[in-house]
């Protein structure tokens, strides 16, 4: 007779915060986008779900207690590549990201980073909010380009 797990735990996607990829001071995503090697590919049209890593700490904590099930842990408002990736070069005083075409990509990223670019849907928290409590806060990055844009517009 088999045993079957019934736990499951959180589903992260991207992690953003210290100590992470996007850390605005020591990530390797930072620098490569200050570095302008991390482009836009085609429209860059894949949506990408963040969590800071503190978000996710608490919500993870959180699901040890939870009933068993998935619960994807991101923030509420996926965002696509063509408007996250230049709101964070912004963030970080970086230049523009450069936009290549997917053929260029696939030669020098590979087709993971095109599927991502181009295809990856976001994900929903609604389960993670209702079960778990949870509550992310806004990316940080598009947070201070909204605060931005909106000082711009008044």
């Amino acid at each position: 007779m088999m045993n079957e797990v019934q736990k499951q735990g959180p589903n992260v996607n991207f992690f953003y915060g210290p100590g992470s990829y996007h850390d605005p001071a020591t990530g390797s995503i930072s620098r490569q986008v200050r570095e302008q090697r991390y482009p836009v590919i085609n429209s860059g049209q894949g949506f990408f779900s963040f969590v800071h890593v503190d978000d996710a700490a608490v919500v993870t904590l959180a699901a040890l207690e939870a009933d068993p099930g998935v619960y994807n842990v991101v923030d509420n408002d996926p965002s696509e590549m063509s408007m996250w990736l230049p709101a964070f070069a912004r963030f970080l005083g970086a230049p523009a990201p450069q936009e290549i075409t997917e053929a260029e990509a696939l030669r020098t990223a590979g087709s993971d980073s095109v599927y991502y670019a181009t295809r990856l849907r976001g994900a929903s928290n609604g389960r993670a909010k209702q079960k778990l409590g949870f509550a992310p806060r806004r990316l940080e990055w598009l947070s201070k380009t909204d605060a931005a844009l909106g000082a711009h517009l008044s």
